[in-house]
């Protein structure tokens, strides 16, 4: 058992959580957190290996254990010697081809920085073949991902997949590590909070009261259309400004046309704003009110921090079964993000540099043969999404019934969480979570994604 399972075991026997540990060793919730995901490791005896150790001895006492400090010690200095370097092939595999789709690498360029050759590549990349040496494998792609960092923009991508700083990709000895770890194991690139924050919107969500209170003081204008012929718009502002000129006209036309959404564009900055944030559910609130139906293609190779925050933010209309959800199995482009909108009168397409949210640009447009072309190109990236989600909502009861009972054979596990008083979950190991809303109303959410069901499942076994 290496540190980063001996760690979690130990969470696992004293049932307390990365920040309690934050608390009592002192250390940081990024640093305890490379620690459990076996990216970092402390030195023997070091000033941090003692402050775990010293934090875990804290805990056992609060928790009247019987566990004695040079017990913890002398087991947790042991697993510091533990085999570091595992392979799951699966995993390996399926991170290598995300930083090859991240950083836009051809297989040549990899085969050639790597010693082997391109059809090598292309079946290893499919788990046809294995590198007879994994270790220099890894270390040859590792160096030449270095060699890549000279870039600024190869440099914020690593940022983002690897969930690390700049300081840490300019010291080589920590990127080294840090690459390592990722490119072999599994990574939950969230905290705790995020879907904390989730689920207790959901569990607390009553969709009675958002009809009574944003639905039934809500008039539908019937005033002619604002918006005419097309427009360009720049950064941050200026989405905000399309994206509300596309809402309020696809409102004021009379079109009845199903509404397209699909974005991959980072929301970060979007997102934390709550007064657009207000807006914006306003708006859906009367769009949901003249029964317009929604086909969301939602954007999942995001951070998981941003996946969860614009998942929080559809809540209310996913609670009104007015809305398809979707999701590409592989993003569109490795340059840019962007986004495509359409309704009947109306479509709304974007482009920026790619996790660079203020070097963006807007283009709204009400012409009629481009709103057409607009809609044909929807239509044609709606064929091509995958079902994020099924939902069942009360009517469907049956039907939730009929899919659990398809599926009591296999190994499904079924959890109520104290933090929760509305919602509880099934979980199958390897296929998915289900999220039941049990009040205001029932609704049952079978969520299919595999970021996504880790994510969910790590924070409620933790």
């Amino acid at each position: 058992m290496n540190f980063s399972e001996q760690l979690l075991e130990y969470m696992k026997l004293l049932k307390f959580n990365t920040n309690e540990l934050c608390d009592n060793s002192g250390l940081s919730y990024t640093l305890i957190n490379r620690y459990l995901n076996n990216i970092r490791k402390p030195k023997e005896d070091s000033k941090y290996f003692n402050k775990v150790v010293n934090g875990v001895y804290q805990i056992s006492l609060s928790r009247n254990s019987d566990l004695t400090k040079e017990n913890i010690y002398n087991t947790l200095k042991e697993s510091l010697t533990a085999d570091m370097f595992k392979i799951d092939y699966n995993l390996f595999v399926d991170n290598f081809n995300t930083l090859q789709e991240e950083l836009n690498l051809t297989t040549v360029e990899i085969s050639n920085a790597v010693g082997y050759d391109s059809s090598f590549i292309s079946r290893m990349k499919s788990k046809e073949r294995k590198p007879a040496d994994f270790e220099i494998f890894i270390d040859k792609l590792r160096n030449y991902i270095i060699s890549l960092c000279q870039n600024e923009n190869t440099k914020s991508i690593l940022v983002q997949i690897l969930n690390c700083s700049n300081e840490d990709i300019n010291n080589i000895e920590i990127f080294k590590e840090i690459f390592t770890k990722w490119i072999c194991s599994q990574h939950i690139d969230s905290k705790p909070d995020d879907v904390l924050n989730f689920l207790t919107k959901l569990d607390n969500f009553n969709l009675n009261d958002y009809i009574n209170t944003d639905f039934s003081k809500i008039k539908v204008p019937t005033v002619p259309v604002l918006f005419k012929s097309s427009k360009m718009y720049f950064g941050i502002e200026g989405r905000k400004q399309a994206e509300g000129e596309f809402l309020k006209t696809t409102l004021l036309s009379k079109s009845n046309e199903p509404i397209f959404f699909y974005s991959d564009l980072p929301m970060t900055q979007t997102g934390e704003d709550e007064e657009f944030k207000k807006k914006w559910v306003f708006a859906m609130s009367v769009l949901l009110k003249r029964g317009l139906h929604l086909n969301m293609v939602h954007t999942l190779n995001r951070p998981i921090n941003e996946l969860l925050l614009g998942l929080e933010n559809w809540i209310p209309i996913y609670m009104t079964g007015s809305i398809s959800p979707y999701y590409f199995k592989n993003p569109p482009s490795n340059f840019f993000n962007g986004s495509q909108c359409t309704s009947g009168s109306i479509a709304l397409t974007s482009e920026c540099i790619k996790y660079n949210e203020k070097k963006s640009k807007f283009y709204l447009t009400t012409k009629k043969d481009e709103v057409e072309f607009e809609k044909e190109k929807s239509k044609y990236m709606l064929s091509k999404a995958t079902p994020l989600m099924t939902i069942y909502k009360e009517n469907d009861k049956e039907q939730f019934e009929e899919f659990i009972k398809h599926n009591e054979k296999e190994n499904i596990q079924k959890l109520n969480k104290d933090n929760f008083k509305n919602i509880d979950f099934y979980i199958n190991e390897d296929k998915w979570v289900i999220i039941n809303k049990k009040t205001n109303p029932e609704i049952h959410f079978v969520i299919h994604h595999e970021k996504l069901v880790n994510t969910i499942k790590t924070f409620l076994l933790s």
